[in-house]
């Protein structure tokens, strides 16, 4: 059985400067936290290495991965466990950009390292999806690496809490403490090829957060507009020939919504608030 400082960034959102990890959660667990390093992971073509065996949240959100919604990538992470014992690794990607990493669609367990050092090509790996509906822009993707025991040997398990926010294992099952483990945040760029022709500054959208109607304006014709709910279900579907849309969304529930815009020089999505 196994015995049971953050780097800092700005980002700009709006016109507010915040620092890292904002808007998302950081790890509130993470002063109790062993530190047990991610220290490669691999997705799309692109490669992060980390070296940091101190910090439990890694920034490297200045690296950006462009995306296509619709496609599928393969993801590696790999990472040092301190000996014959497991971690768990899980993604957390926020499609829907609502600042929540752990939504329903939004959570990706990859797998299990063993008895690795990090550094001995022993990756664990999962194909992801990117939703269609996913917002296109940038968006944060969060991996955590979190000590698990599966029991055995009449020990009972302690496993590995799947929590955006959080390093955490339940110890022997009687209780949920800190863990022993690593967290590490990058960037996707969700733009699908035909994405680049739509001019997003040519879009008025209003009001937003929208009661009964949504009014939405654009400098040529839309030939279709689609919303989805927070989980991906398709909720609304209209065909349209115009540059100015009104969509009725007073029976809707009161949350967020994706919207959909397709036009014969590409697509374009966003996110919108039902009061």
């Amino acid at each position: 059985m196994k015995k049971i400082t953050l780097a800092i960034a700005l980002l700009t959102l709006g016109v507010q400067a915040q620092t890292f990890p904002a808007p998302y959660c950081e790890i509130t667990s993470g002063a109790d936290v062993s530190v047990e390093e991610i220290t490669s992971v691999s997705f799309a073509g692109t490669i992060i290495t980390n070296s940091d065996d101190v910090t439990v949240l890694i920034d490297k959100t200045a690296t950006v991965v462009n995306i296509e919604p619709g496609e599928t990538y393969s993801l590696e992470v790999e990472g040092n466990t301190y000996g014959v014992f497991e971690t768990n690794i899980v993604a957390f990607i926020d499609w829907n950009q609502n600042d929540i990493l752990d939504d329903e669609g939004e959570i990706y367990e990859v797998g299990a390292l063993f008895d690795t050092d990090g550094a001995d090509d022993q990756p664990v790996s999962l194909d992801i999806t990117v939703p269609e509906n996913a917002v296109t822009g940038e968006t944060r993707i969060r991996l955590t690496k979190t000590y698990t025991d599966f029991g055995g040997d009449g020990y009972p398990a302690s496993p590995a809490e799947i929590d955006s926010c959080g390093i955490m294992f339940d110890v022997f099952g009687m209780g949920i403490e800190p863990g022993y483990g690593q967290a590490l945040d990058f960037t996707l760029n969700l733009a699908p090829l035909s994405v680049d022709e739509f001019e997003q500054n040519a879009l008025a959208v209003y009001p937003n957060p929208a009661k009964d109607v949504l009014n939405i304006d654009y400098k040529s014709a839309l030939t279709a507009v689609k919303i989805y709910n927070i989980v991906g279900q398709e909720v609304l579907h209209m065909a349209t020939t115009s540059s100015q849309v009104q969509l009725d969304v007073s029976e809707f529930t009161s949350g967020i919504y994706i919207v959909k815009l397709f036009a014969e020089e590409g697509q374009h999505s966003f996110r919108v608030v039902k009061d």
